[in-house]
C-alpha cells in the first residue's frame, strides 16, 4: 500500500521520504488533494560483462580466424540485397 504526502510534507521531509523509498515503500504525493507523483526506488542497474568476459569460450582456433577475418571488407550478399550489386 502506498502513503500518501503532500507537497508541502514532501518537501519538509524530503530526505526521510527518499530514505524510506529506497526501502521499498512508495509514496505519492498530492498536491491540492490530487495525486501528481510517486517517489520509488530505483531498480538496479543490469551489470554488462566487461570487455573480453567471453574470450575464454573461443577455442584457440575460433580467436584466430576471427582475428584474421576482415570485418570491413565488402559483403557480397547484403550488397545484393541492398541493390548495389547484380
Amino acid at each position: 500500500m502506498s502513503e500518501i504526502v503532500s507537497l508541502y510534507e514532501a518537501k519538509t521531509h524530503l530526505s526521510e521520504l527518499g530514505e524510506r523509498a529506497a526501502g521499498g515503500e512508495e509514496i505519492v504525493v498530492t498536491k491540492h488533494g490530487k495525486p501528481r507523483f510517486r517517489i520509488v526506488a530505483l531498480e538496479e542497474p543490469k551489470r554488462r560483462p566487461a570487455p573480453g568476459a567471453f574470450a575464454s569460450r573461443f577455442t584457440d582456433e575460433e580467436k584466430k580466424s576471427l582475428d584474421e577475418h576482415d570485418w570491413f571488407a565488402p559483403d557480397e550478399e547484403i550488397e545484393r540485397l541492398f541493390g548495389m550489386r547484380e
